[in-house]
């Protein structure tokens, strides 16, 4: 079992069927949405192995070992600082925003600070089911998938007076922000369709502080009253957001009704393929809905052949 597997186990909830994941998003809507209005964001990965790491924080990581704020700031700083020695900070109607700058990034396959989430729990699960290929062969549909529901309420940053400007802002809005802040919470941001596929994947973005210890703010290895928390590095490991998981049980909900849970299902291999031709079926979900534009099809539309030798 790797760390990452570890560190979700004791907070996900396992499911087997599209029947079972329907349900479970069904009694997360009634029970927290309804009565709380609540607002989540979902993101799903082939993989539950793979940790909740933005690209950026999973390049430095890849190279460096675990880093922290200081680290992944200081290397934001210069890819913005060479975004505009390349004369890229300029659209069509004049110069863009550190979060536009940053979204378009993200849209090209550059590292940045933003995490990709949908605001549609199905969206989500079917990035948890895709059929993924590398080089022309199948890959992952023997890996359980993965699928997060992560509380953004009051975290929305389009419906926040106090946070809106940063949609505008020339320089990065959370440089000045005290560590305590940034590290401990989690923002949501719905961009503009600048693109088909932000459309069609009800597309937003988390973005927040590296976690940090010091803060009050502790990641236990297990529910029980005296579990033993993860060292800071560990948790850095499989998150690069300062997230609390939860299980998806009443007693946890209502124990954090003024914070921000985090809830995590795994997908187990063996449902992927039913739960992919339900979401077709029903919801018309597949590769041509969710990419509809002409990188989605150079990168997935002929997945069968091959992109390297053998």
């Amino acid at each position: 079992m790797s760390i990452v597997d570890e560190f979700f186990q004791p907070w996900e909830t396992k499911i087997a069927s599209f029947e079972s994941i329907n349900a479970a998003i069904a009694d997360l809507y009634d029970r927290w949405v309804v009565p709380h209005n609540r607002l989540f964001a979902w993101r799903g990965v082939v993989s539950a192995s793979w940790p909740l790491h933005s690209s950026l924080y999973r390049r430095l990581l890849w190279t460096r070992g675990p880093i922290d704020e200081r680290d992944l700031s200081r290397e934001e700083r210069q890819i913005l600082k060479r975004v505009h020695q390349w004369g890229l900070h300029h659209g069509q109607t004049g110069r863009l925003s550190i979060l536009a700058q940053l979204a378009t990034l993200q849209h090209f396959g550059a590292p940045t600070r933003l995490v990709d989430v949908t605001l549609n729990a199905y969206i989500g699960l079917w990035f948890a089911v895709e059929k993924r290929h590398d080089n022309g062969a199948l890959v992952h549909e023997e890996s359980d998938g993965r699928l997060f529901a992560i509380d953004v309420t009051r975290r929305l940053i389009n419906e926040d007076s106090e946070r809106r400007p940063w949609e505008d802002d020339l320089h990065r809005p959370w440089k000045d922000f005290s560590t305590d802040m940034w590290s401990s919470n989690t923002w949501a941001w719905k961009p503009a369709p600048f693109q088909a596929r932000i459309a069609s994947q009800h597309g937003a973005f988390l973005v927040g502080g590296v976690p940090r210890k010091g803060l009050d703010l502790e990641w236990p290895k297990d529910a029980g009253l005296n579990a033993e928390p993860w060292r800071i590095d560990d948790v850095r490991r499989c998150t690069s957001l300062p997230l609390r998981f939860h299980e998806v049980e009443p007693a946890a909900l209502e124990a954090e009704e003024e914070g921000q849970p985090a809830f995590t299902f795994r997908i187990a291999a063996s449902a992927k393929q039913e739960i992919r031709e339900r979401l077709k079926t029903v919801f018309g979900y597949s590769y041509e809905t969710i990419y509809p534009d002409y990188p989605g099809f150079a990168e997935f539309g002929t997945p069968e052949l091959r992109s390297r030798p053998a």
